[in-house]
């Protein structure tokens, strides 16, 4: 039987497909703008003075390899049969994700029906004549560091380098289009332990390359891209058909990343959780929120402008004039001790001066320290903790111990 496509028919499928991405983008829109959305964007900045080695970032494993570049038809054929994403690149990034990872494989590409050259395209194993250009990926990547999206954010942009000795080439494809914004290595080396997200903004840029492939000879390549995470650990799951056949035959499990287990990692340390199939609907990005409890900070009443901690860990905004007692942090080994002594907000400091010179109020910056100041205070038998943290100065702009979070 032979089917033949009319215009209005072609005008319905392509109205079809646009309806299909608007609604895709309006999600990561309507994610964003929900309270999870803003905690989550808020969390992302309460850490900004913290070593990276410490932060918590959500991300995704294998980026590229999504559902919206999959195809299999006469004009571009087959690519990405065994997505691992649903979500373009960009939106992954929009979502949330600040670790994106792009394997850049030196293979074949079908340029026309005569023409077969090499190329640096984003492909998964066994790569495809058909799978996209490396140039296309970073593209997206470009869109969103040029956008204000992505102000005050740092991006770790990992390369698993098979670019078979073109780093020149991988040098080139990301220098031309974001590389002023690319926080340089300056040599063979680790991602600093100390190195914060404060210290990258303040140079103006926005994004670390990591790429795996060693220290290489091409100069521009060494001075650009990091070699390692340095102390940064990771944790990626894979939910790749191929994956859990081989599975079947080994004796191995499909171990995917549920959403308490992203609760559980961030609070016992880990650093990226890079997710498969990363969307807005399936309670992992929620589970990721460690500080503001639901619906906080709201300003109720006009007047909450200094955060606690309460009685489930989680943090409220309060009247700065409460009288309540003060988180402390050692600046010598990170412990937390919490005062006997009450007061409003603005007497922390000199509250925790008192238990030693060592100690400084302070405010937790990921779900580790969160969970053992929560240790401190339960065991002390107090409820509610001051933090510090607030937005005395301009309401809904977060103060981290007194340092500002944005405009760098």
């Amino acid at each position: 039987m032979n089917f033949k496509l009319t215009h209005a028919a072609a005008s319905c499928v392509l109205a079809f497909g646009a309806f299909i991405g608007q609604a895709q983008a309006d999600s990561v829109d309507d994610f964003n703008n929900s309270w999870q959305g803003k905690a989550l964007a808020a969390q992302r900045l309460i850490d900004v003075y913290s070593p990276m080695a410490d932060n918590n970032i959500p991300g995704t494993h294998n980026s590229y390899n999504s559902e919206e570049y999959t195809s299999c038809n006469f004009s571009v054929g087959c690519r990405y049969l065994d997505p691992q994403q649903k979500l373009t690149i960009k939106d992954q990034l929009r979502l949330g994700a600040r670790f994106i990872e792009i394997d850049a494989h030196w293979t074949t590409k079908m340029e026309s029906l005569f023409s077969y050259p090499k190329r640096l395209l984003m492909c998964h194993g066994f790569c495809s004549i058909n799978d996209k250009y490396l140039h296309e990926g970073l593209n997206e990547v470009k869109d969103w560091l040029n956008s204000s999206a992505s102000d005050n954010q740092v991006l770790i942009l990992y390369i698993e380098d098979h670019s078979d000795g073109h780093q020149g080439d991988l040098y080139e494809q990301i220098n031309s289009r974001f590389g002023q914004w690319v926080y340089k290595s300056n040599g063979c080396g680790s991602i600093p332990n100390t190195l914060t997200k404060a210290d990258v903004l303040a140079q103006g840029k926005k994004v670390l390359v990591w790429g795996d492939g060693g220290c290489h000879s091409n100069t521009n390549w060494k001075n650009f891209a990091f070699t390692g995470l340095g102390d940064i650990g990771r944790i990626w799951e894979d939910r790749t058909t191929v994956a859990s056949i081989g599975n079947v035959f080994t004796g191995g499990s499909d171990d995917y990343i549920t959403a308490s287990d992203v609760t559980t990692y961030f609070k016992t340390g880990a650093n990226i959780v890079n997710l498969d199939d990363m969307v807005t609907n399936d309670g992992r990005l929620a589970a990721g929120i460690w500080s503001w409890d639901s619906n906080e900070p709201n300003n109720s009443g006009g007047n909450q402008n200094c955060a606690v901690q309460w009685g489930n860990g989680r943090w409220d905004d309060q009247s700065c004039d409460n009288s309540r007692a003060f988180a402390c942090q050692s600046d010598s080994d990170n412990s937390w001790q919490v005062t006997d002594q009450t007061g409003a907000w603005a007497n922390g400091e000199s509250a925790c001066q008192q238990l030693g010179s060592q100690y400084h109020f302070s405010v937790p910056t990921n779900a580790m320290a969160n969970e053992a100041l929560k240790t401190v205070k339960d065991a002390k038998g107090v409820g509610t903790v001051w933090l510090n943290h607030d937005d005395r100065q301009n309401e809904g702009q977060w103060l981290v111990s007194g340092k500002s979070t944005v405009n760098f």
